[in-house]
């Protein structure tokens, strides 16, 4: 996804003053370099709710491998307040929040009524900023992250769309899962987790993405409060990214095969191959006209399916997983079918301006995807045409550098 923008130069504020303010919340989109490093991005439209979205960049490519799953951890203990409900204070302000863990960077989402907008910016900060934690809270939500891991064990389609990528990337940063390993997670202590958090939640490393109903004063007070942030982030250490052995397989008694296929696909510019990648799995994934869909759901191989990409810095794969399908081989046959290089027909693109102006009704998609693209290294005032060339493209540009599958089902079907 993209956003409505021309391209603007970067602005360079000095001071904290709220003249300085106003002028910033002059301009409906611009992105904004503060003192200390800090990006602040303004996406700023006619909407009756405005999103506050916080980045870091780092996630589960730059952490110590005994320490894999301490940023998931920390995304869940941003939310762990003593003695402050932070639940309670988002839907006083009229809103809901979330945050999410990728490989390349850490996103914290508020989204709420447009009158709240500098209520939620200063309890973005909050939850930014804060670093007392309780030893029972963490106990708690290491809990909660154990479960999850679990769920995605014992869920099959979740399980092999984890194999594949290691059945690609094999014992690596890349290969490893991103909401990390049950050893690691136990074995982090509330020291490790401030360490980590004053390590990398700095200003040179984190943007600021206001989307929606906005006004002066949230602009205003995210200057204040994010451009008095201090301190300078370690440099990211370059994540490795193995050869896996191409083929993992498990044996499970579930109903169906559940199958996944990814590849690995060359880099040029990272925020333009993650737009591409976008714009592929928009065409295999989206609508009853997908590729996927006439090749899988309406054969009858399988009625479900999903695609995952990433990229980050020179290292960029697709994966195609395909849930519960009644053969093996037929799984295995659309979806080598599925990643041949196609030009989309131009009702296809009709059908894309349709699911992107129903995503971009809301600013927390917006700013979510926005963040998405800066983390990338993308000029977000780019995004729109990039992601628009990328649906045009289809998957034309899809050429392989490496392959590798992962199976699970029971034994009489593979």
């Amino acid at each position: 996804m993209g956003r409505r923008g021309g391209s603007r130069p970067v602005l360079r504020r000095r001071g904290l003053g709220i003249g300085v303010a106003k002028f910033i919340y002059g301009v409906v989109w611009g992105c904004v370099l503060l003192d200390n490093g800090v990006r602040l991005v303004l996406d700023r439209f006619a909407a009756p709710t405005a999103a506050v979205v916080v980045g870091v960049g780092v996630g589960s490519l730059f952490e110590e491998r005994g320490r894999r799953g301490i940023t998931h951890l920390l995304e869940h203990m941003l939310f762990r307040v003593p003695g402050f409900d932070v639940d309670e204070a988002v839907e006083s302000l009229g809103g809901s929040n979330n945050a999410y863990t990728e490989r390349d960077v850490l996103l914290l989402v508020l989204e709420g009524v447009s009158e709240s907008a500098a209520g939620l910016v200063e309890l973005a900060f909050r939850l930014y900023a804060n670093e007392r934690f309780d030893e029972a809270d963490l106990e708690r939500e290491r809990d909660v992250v154990l479960s999850e891991l679990r769920q995605v064990r014992e869920d099959p389609s979740d399980w092999v769309g984890e194999l594949g990528v290691r059945a690609l990337f094999g014992d690596s940063d890349w290969g490893d899962p991103v909401g990390g390993t049950p050893e690691a997670v136990e074995s982090i202590s509330l020291g490790d987790l401030l360490e980590f958090k004053r390590r990398w939640f700095t200003p040179g490393n984190t943007f600021v993405v206001l989307s929606g109903g906005f006004g002066e004063e949230a602009v205003a007070k995210a200057v204040e409060l994010f451009g008095g942030l201090e301190g300078e982030a370690p440099p990211r250490p370059r994540p490795t990214a193995g050869s896996g052995p191409g083929r993992i397989v498990e044996r499970r008694e579930v109903d169906g095969v559940y199958y996944a296929r990814a590849v690995r696909v060359a880099v040029g510019d990272p925020a333009a191959a993650f737009a591409a990648l976008h714009g592929a799995a928009f065409h295999l994934e989206s609508g009853t006209k997908s590729v996927l869909f006439n090749l899988l759901r309406t054969p009858g191989i399988a009625y479900s399916y999903y695609v995952d990409y990433d990229v980050v810095g020179d290292v960029a794969y697709l994966e195609v997983v395909v849930e519960s399908a009644r053969s093996l081989e037929e799984a295995r046959r659309a979806v080598s079918e599925a990643l041949k290089p196609r030009s989309p027909p131009p009702y296809r693109l009709r059908y894309f301006d349709y699911v992107w102006r129903v995503a971009w009704r809301s600013p927390a998609n917006r700013a979510v995807s926005i963040g998405e693209y800066v983390a990338k290294g993308g000029r977000p005032e780019d995004a729109e045409a990039a992601f628009r060339r990328a649906a045009e493209g289809g998957t034309l540009w899809v050429t392989p550098l490496a392959e590798a599958e992962a199976v699970v089902g029971p034994e009489e079907l593979i």
